[in-house]
């Protein structure tokens, strides 16, 4: 996944307690429903989500609390755009 530097951001976002793939796959079909989210990955064995968004639809704050949202302790990533 990469950014398109003049229109979108990726942010990554380390998350605890994904478990399995049926929760990743929920997860990554609900962020990519929102306005404004190009593409979500993620990967439960690490516990990362990484969300490529277009800041002019949808802010960064948003998308972390949607993240939030889904009751997992939830840390921004160092090194995101």
């Amino acid at each position: 996944m990469t950014a398109d530097s003049d229109t979108e951001r990726e942010i990554k976002l380390l998350v605890e307690g994904i478990v399995c793939t049926g929760c990743a796959t929920d997860m990554e079909t609900v962020m990519n429903d929102m306005d404004g989210v190009v593409e979500t990955s993620v990967n439960y064995q690490q516990g990362i989500i990484t969300v490529l968004f277009n800041p002019s639809e949808i802010s960064e704050n948003a998308v972390i609390s949607k993240v939030k949202s889904f009751n997992f302790k939830t840390t921004v990533l160092p090194g995101n755009d």
